[in-house]
């Protein structure tokens, strides 16, 4: 298997440029420092109670290791958010990081839930229902939603439908 020989991507070669870290993360260098601390208690929770393998624990888990594939919980917060941005192969993937591709979905499916429970213990989740995002806005003078256009079941009756169009999509072939 071909790993390309450059350098691994580490947070340290980010952290001081700010246009870089927004480009690969998404997230500004403040918002990244917020949401880390959340994501390593996700991370030491998860670690302290399951192995990697996701088996319970039988003894305390050891010290870190010198040959770490993410030596800190900013690379692991750089290579979940690095995926979550820029979607790539996993293959590309791994060669950004200096790994191989199944070592690439092996960090994936282990960091991906730990990032999720980061964001909510964050409290910058999306909300999903319609009340609690009520509730979450209340009182804001300005809210901007961004939304995803979902298909709507039409009604077989042609007056019905009629009257729910919207003119938009005219299909002008």
């Amino acid at each position: 298997m071909y790993i390309a020989s450059m350098n691994k991507l580490r947070y340290g070669d980010l952290a001081t440029n700010d246009k870089a870290l927004l480009a690969h993360t998404g997230l500004t260098s403040d918002e990244f420092e917020q949401l880390c601390p959340f994501f390593e208690a996700a991370w030491q929770r998860y670690i302290r109670a399951y192995t990697f393998e996701g088996k319970p624990r039988q003894r305390e888990s050891g010290k870190k290791r010198a040959n770490a594939v993410f030596a800190s919980a900013e690379d692991r917060l750089l290579f979940v958010l690095y995926y979550l941005k820029t979607n790539p192969l996993q293959e590309v993937l791994a060669s950004t990081f200096g790994l191989r591709q199944p070592h690439a979905s092996f960090w994936l499916k282990l960091l991906l839930p730990r990032l999720e429970e980061a964001l909510g213990k964050a409290q910058v989740l999306p909300e999903r229902k319609g009340e609690r995002l009520y509730r979450a806005v209340e009182g804001h003078s300005c809210v901007l939603i961004d939304g995803t256009e979902r298909p709507v079941g039409r009604s077989t009756d042609y007056d019905t439908q009629k009257e729910y169009y919207s003119g938009k999509k005219n299909d002008t072939r």
